[in-house]
């Protein structure tokens, strides 16, 4: 019988795996930049701004002088950027697809009288789903095949880890951002998919689908936001931290992780079935 190793090292380690976080600079895409940063992974950060992109690697530098940082400024919603991106790299073992938009529509409830319901609905421009759909839903998906012959050719299995969101799941009336969530759900079943196409290439595909985050969409500081409520709203009585939103990409980008594809990964604190 083959010795296997049950150790944290054997079964959690990253080190040495070169892992793409597209949307890199701030948020969850930073969170899981810095548990694969300060484990021994050669981070590749992309982003559509240079300067945010240099602060995350100072950040970065901060937690293990010895990480490899390689900056990359892309809009993944561009086509031309994308191809361009694939051509720079190399060698790649793990693809994050983080990056994402939300753009809230006017607010309505299900208690707003029908009129203001149905106006408030109408007045969701055109623009609002297309760009939502273009960023959350079609870049994932073109740069994840513009880079399958890297992760095809990975020794330890190529992985993809799309993010996506708990609004995929959940239908809280209180909310207003329908092109979001529906485009979150569709990463959701994206997943699926993608998990189903390249599993003859040996990779890995899943989502990782986060609830309340400090973020550029979820502001703390913010009294009426989903995060500044979390005690309330949230099982576990918080919301979510840098550690868990690094822990389970680390999990699933890892051998303790290889037997899970095709699923989404709710990290919600318990939020999802509150």
């Amino acid at each position: 019988m083959t010795s296997k190793d049950f150790t944290l090292n054997g079964l959690f380690s990253v080190k040495g795996l070169d892992v793409a976080i597209t949307g890199a600079g701030t948020g969850i895409g930073l969170y899981m930049a810095k548990g694969f940063a300060a484990n021994g992974a050669n981070v590749h950060i992309i982003g559509r701004r240079q300067a945010k992109l240099e602060e995350a690697k100072e950040t970065l530098l901060q937690l293990t002088a010895e990480a490899q940082i390689l900056i990359h400024v892309a809009d993944i919603s561009s086509r031309a950027d994308v191809t361009a991106l694939a051509s720079s790299l190399n060698k790649l073992d793990v693809l994050i697809n983080c990056a994402g938009i939300v753009i809230p529509d006017p607010p309505c409830t299900h208690l707003t009288p029908l009129a203001e319901l149905q106006s408030a609905l109408l007045s969701s421009p055109a623009s609002t789903w297309s760009q939502t759909f273009s960023t959350n839903v079609e870049a994932p998906f073109f740069l994840s095949v513009s880079v399958l012959h890297l992760l095809a050719a990975s020794p330890t299995g190529g992985r993809i880890i799309n993010v996506s969101s708990i609004g995929s799941i959940m239908s809280d009336p209180n909310t207003h951002q329908p092109a979001y969530q529906t485009s979150k759900a569709a990463v959701n079943h994206l997943t699926r998919l993608m998990a189903s196409k390249f599993r003859e290439l040996g990779i890995r595909v899943n989502a990782i689908s986060p609830g309340y985050f400090p973020s550029q969409m979820q502001d703390p500081n913010n009294p009426k936001s989903m995060l500044a409520r979390a005690k309330d709203l949230v099982p576990v009585k918080r919301g979510g931290e840098e550690e868990d939103a690094a822990g389970t990409a680390i999990w699933l980008a890892s051998k303790a992780g290889s037997y899970v594809d095709g699923s989404v990964i709710t990290l919600g604190g318990g939020r999802e079935w509150a």
